[in-house]
């Protein structure tokens, strides 16, 4: 696609080189709230079976999908669609547990 040429992005109409900054601030969010969400495990900071540490999880791992839709790379896709599908595990075992101790 030509860098001059408009694309239509949600509402707004928006240069290649701005959408191309866009998803690259999606993806680095992303990618910080996953090496964060780690970090702060090893720094015994956050529990992992607590939802602090699985909701980053989840967030930084939706935000990579969406910045793979727009750079596909399929590995890296396959990788994102199983971390969500770890932090939601971890995020249903959190509230089971949780609703278990009120019960």
């Amino acid at each position: 696609m030509d860098p001059g040429q408009r694309v239509w992005v949600s509402l707004f109409y928006m240069d290649k080189n701005m959408i191309d900054i866009l998803f690259d601030i999606i993806g680095m969010t992303g990618t910080f709230l996953v090496v964060g969400a780690f970090f702060l495990l090893q720094l015994d900071k956050v529990s992992p079976d607590g939802i602090k540490y699985n909701m980053m999880n989840l967030s930084g791992a939706i935000l990579l999908l969406i910045s793979l839709c727009y750079n596909f790379n399929l590995a890296s896709f396959v990788i994102e669609l199983f971390w969500i599908v770890a932090s939601l595990i971890g995020l249903y075992k959190y509230f089971k547990k949780r609703r278990l101790a009120t019960a």
